[in-house]
């Protein structure tokens, strides 16, 4: 009877593959954790790479508050449900910065909501379809594409508004030139009346039959026989 030889259980190693190990090189982020490594081994998903982006401590906490965030203590010490007390020994240094209280304020400053919160954009927001919604036009909203098309629709209209203003450049001095002419001719309500007339003249002419035109000369025949003889 042969013995089968056992397969060897390959054991899956505690650290990235190279595929992922090329993620973190790419993102300039360093795979420090050794529980995370054990706990995703080879393969890590892209929000694990993220949440190693910052190291927790208490300046990257207070940085990304008062910086990324712009909140005031007392309104992060409301939004993580905590004492502002609290919030201040994490930032002195004297208690350490949970992780999760870290996490919680790095995962917002990289949401499409956190980047949605400027005053400029009050009351838009992303449903669930992906369209971004507008606040002021009842059920107005956009898709990606619609939102690129209106920006080449902004461009074509650049580009004529453009020619337009050029061409009114070239038409301004014809304007000009046009102005003074009328304003040199003191008489040019009278020249359009003496065409006017002309006009008709030449209409009346064309009615004209020559074979029924009477020419009348200076002197009719009778006239000079008469003076002809009373010079006798």
């Amino acid at each position: 009877m042969s013995i089968k030889p056992t397969k060897k259980v390959k054991k899956p190693t505690l650290h990235p593959n190279k595929t992922t190990l090329w993620s973190y090189f790419m993102q300039a982020i360093e795979p420090s954790s050794p529980d995370l490594n054990a706990a995703f081994p080879e393969y890590h998903p892209m929000w694990v790479i993220q949440s190693q982006r910052k190291t927790v401590s208490a300046v990257q906490f207070r940085l990304m508050r008062e910086h990324l965030l712009k909140m005031t203590r007392k309104q992060c010490a409301a939004y993580l449900r905590v004492t502002i007390r609290i919030v201040q020994g994490w930032e002195i240094g004297k208690d350490a910065v949970p992780f999760m209280a870290f996490e919680i304020l790095r995962l917002v400053s990289e949401s499409e909501n956190f980047k949605l919160s400027s005053k400029s954009w009050q009351g838009w927001f992303i449903d669930t379809n992906g369209r971004l919604v507008s606040p002021d036009r009842g059920s107005l909203s956009f898709s990606s594409d619609e939102l690129s098309f209106i920006r080449e629709t902004h461009q074509v209209k650049a580009m004529y508004q453009t020619e337009n203003n050029q061409l009114r450049k070239e038409i301004a001095p014809l304007r000009a030139e046009i102005a003074e002419l009328k304003a040199a001719d003191k008489h040019y309500g009278l020249l359009n009346e003496l065409k006017a007339i002309e006009t008709r003249l030449a209409e009346l002419s064309s009615m004209v039959v020559p074979n029924k035109v009477v020419h009348i000369s200076n002197k009719s025949t009778t006239t000079e026989s008469l003076l002809e003889a009373r010079a006798a």
